[in-house]
Protein backbone atom coordinates (compact mmCIF):
# COMPACT_ATOMS: atom_id res chain seq x y z
CA UNK A 1 0.00 0.00 0.00
CA UNK A 2 0.97 3.64 -0.87
CA UNK A 3 0.55 6.22 1.53
CA UNK A 4 -1.57 8.96 -0.15
CA UNK A 5 -2.72 11.40 3.19
CA UNK A 6 -1.95 12.14 6.90
CA UNK A 7 -4.35 14.44 8.98
CA UNK A 8 -4.31 14.61 12.52
CA UNK A 9 -7.27 16.90 14.10
CA UNK A 10 -7.77 17.42 17.79
CA UNK A 11 -11.66 17.38 18.50
CA UNK A 12 -12.23 18.80 21.78
CA UNK A 13 -15.33 17.03 22.63
CA UNK A 14 -13.33 13.89 22.73
CA UNK A 15 -10.16 15.65 23.99
CA UNK A 16 -8.18 13.46 21.35
CA UNK A 17 -6.66 13.54 18.55
CA UNK A 18 -8.35 12.00 15.30
CA UNK A 19 -5.01 10.94 13.14
CA UNK A 20 -6.39 10.15 9.38
CA UNK A 21 -4.21 7.87 7.04
CA UNK A 22 -5.09 7.07 3.82
CA UNK A 23 -3.32 4.71 0.97
CA UNK A 24 -3.93 3.24 -2.48
CA UNK A 25 -3.94 -0.58 -2.57
CA UNK A 26 -2.87 -2.66 -4.83
CA UNK A 27 -6.32 -2.46 -6.50
CA UNK A 28 -6.62 1.10 -6.84
CA UNK A 29 -9.10 0.74 -3.76
CA UNK A 30 -8.75 4.25 -1.71
CA UNK A 31 -8.15 3.05 1.98
CA UNK A 32 -8.10 4.63 5.38
CA UNK A 33 -7.40 3.98 8.68
CA UNK A 34 -8.22 6.29 11.63
CA UNK A 35 -6.72 6.22 15.59
CA UNK A 36 -7.56 8.56 18.36
CA UNK A 37 -4.49 9.57 20.34
CA UNK A 38 -4.72 10.73 23.91
CA UNK A 39 -2.59 13.47 25.48
CA UNK A 40 -0.97 10.47 27.55
CA UNK A 41 0.14 8.55 23.97
CA UNK A 42 1.23 11.70 22.32
CA UNK A 43 3.55 12.75 25.32
CA UNK A 44 4.64 9.62 25.38
CA UNK A 45 5.42 9.49 21.55
CA UNK A 46 7.07 12.79 20.98
CA UNK A 47 10.00 11.68 22.99
CA UNK A 48 10.17 8.24 20.94
CA UNK A 49 10.27 10.21 17.74
CA UNK A 50 12.90 12.78 18.70
CA UNK A 51 15.33 10.25 20.59
CA UNK A 52 14.91 7.67 17.41
CA UNK A 53 15.83 10.59 14.89
CA UNK A 54 18.75 11.43 16.90
CA UNK A 55 19.60 7.67 16.74
CA UNK A 56 19.30 7.62 13.38
CA UNK A 57 22.03 10.59 13.39
CA UNK A 58 24.32 9.05 15.43
CA UNK A 59 24.02 5.77 13.27
CA UNK A 60 23.87 7.57 9.78
CA UNK A 61 26.73 10.14 10.77
CA UNK A 62 29.16 9.37 13.70
CA UNK A 63 31.17 11.64 13.34
CA UNK A 64 27.99 14.20 13.59
CA UNK A 65 26.65 11.84 16.96
CA UNK A 66 27.45 14.92 19.45
CA UNK A 67 25.06 17.73 17.23
CA UNK A 68 22.32 14.77 16.76
CA UNK A 69 19.64 17.34 17.93
CA UNK A 70 20.82 20.40 16.34
CA UNK A 71 20.47 18.44 13.17
CA UNK A 72 17.41 17.09 13.58
CA UNK A 73 16.11 20.10 14.69
CA UNK A 74 17.81 22.04 11.25
CA UNK A 75 16.37 18.99 8.98
CA UNK A 76 12.96 19.35 10.51
CA UNK A 77 12.94 23.03 9.89
CA UNK A 78 14.21 22.62 6.19
CA UNK A 79 11.63 19.72 5.75
CA UNK A 80 8.26 21.87 6.94
CA UNK A 81 9.53 24.75 4.69
CA UNK A 82 10.06 22.60 1.80
CA UNK A 83 6.19 20.82 2.11
CA UNK A 84 5.34 24.15 3.10
CA UNK A 85 6.18 25.79 -0.47
CA UNK A 86 4.61 22.62 -2.40
CA UNK A 87 1.27 23.49 -0.85
CA UNK A 88 0.93 20.00 0.88
CA UNK A 89 -0.43 21.48 4.59
CA UNK A 90 -2.72 23.45 2.80
CA UNK A 91 -4.22 20.50 0.61
CA UNK A 92 -8.00 19.36 2.39
CA UNK A 93 -7.72 15.73 3.60
CA UNK A 94 -9.75 13.93 0.72
CA UNK A 95 -12.57 11.74 1.59
CA UNK A 96 -13.05 9.38 -0.89
CA UNK A 97 -11.71 6.01 1.26
CA UNK A 98 -14.49 3.23 0.23
CA UNK A 99 -12.12 0.44 2.12
CA UNK A 100 -11.73 0.99 6.16
CA UNK A 101 -9.02 -2.50 6.90
CA UNK A 102 -9.57 -1.59 11.07
CA UNK A 103 -12.97 -0.30 10.87
CA UNK A 104 -14.56 2.92 10.67
CA UNK A 105 -14.46 4.06 14.03
CA UNK A 106 -10.98 4.94 15.52
CA UNK A 107 -8.79 3.47 17.30
CA UNK A 108 -8.09 3.83 20.54
CA UNK A 109 -4.15 3.88 20.90
CA UNK A 110 -2.61 2.86 23.88
CA UNK A 111 0.82 2.62 23.09
CA UNK A 112 3.42 3.26 21.00
CA UNK A 113 6.82 2.19 19.87
CA UNK A 114 10.01 4.34 17.41
CA UNK A 115 12.75 2.05 15.38
CA UNK A 116 15.09 3.18 13.83
CA UNK A 117 17.84 1.42 11.73
CA UNK A 118 20.59 3.04 9.40
CA UNK A 119 19.39 3.21 6.14
CA UNK A 120 15.78 2.36 6.56
CA UNK A 121 12.96 4.70 7.51
CA UNK A 122 11.54 5.08 10.97
CA UNK A 123 8.91 2.80 12.04
CA UNK A 124 6.44 4.10 14.44
CA UNK A 125 4.07 1.11 15.33
CA UNK A 126 0.94 2.40 17.06
CA UNK A 127 -1.05 -0.03 18.90
CA UNK A 128 -4.59 -0.21 20.44
CA UNK A 129 -6.45 -2.87 22.54
CA UNK A 130 -7.11 -6.78 21.87
CA UNK A 131 -3.47 -6.70 19.91
CA UNK A 132 -4.35 -3.82 16.81
CA UNK A 133 -1.77 -2.20 15.75
CA UNK A 134 -0.65 0.31 12.86
CA UNK A 135 3.10 0.14 11.87
CA UNK A 136 3.60 2.83 9.69
CA UNK A 137 7.26 3.63 8.06
CA UNK A 138 7.80 7.14 7.31
CA UNK A 139 10.16 8.59 4.68
CA UNK A 140 12.17 11.78 6.54
CA UNK A 141 10.15 14.01 4.59
CA UNK A 142 6.68 12.21 5.42
CA UNK A 143 8.10 12.06 9.14
CA UNK A 144 8.79 15.70 9.97
CA UNK A 145 4.96 16.34 8.12
CA UNK A 146 3.97 14.43 10.58
CA UNK A 147 5.71 15.89 13.40
CA UNK A 148 4.35 19.34 12.33
CA UNK A 149 0.63 18.49 12.22
CA UNK A 150 1.11 16.41 15.81
CA UNK A 151 2.42 19.94 16.73
CA UNK A 152 -0.39 22.15 15.38
CA UNK A 153 -3.14 19.47 16.65
CA UNK A 154 -1.37 19.62 20.13
CA UNK A 155 -1.46 23.41 20.12
CA UNK A 156 -5.12 23.78 19.05
CA UNK A 157 -5.73 21.10 22.09
CA UNK A 158 -3.88 23.34 24.33
CA UNK A 159 -1.76 20.77 25.38
CA UNK A 160 1.81 21.18 26.82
Amino acid sequence: MDLRQLQLTYHWEQDRILFRTSFTGEDGSIQEIRTWLTRRVVKQLWPGIVKALQTKVALEQPQAAHASGEIVGMAHQASVSETAARGNFASAFENGATVYPMGKQPLLVTDTQCTANAGQPLHIRFKAPRGATLELAFSSSVLHAFCKLLQDAARVAAWD
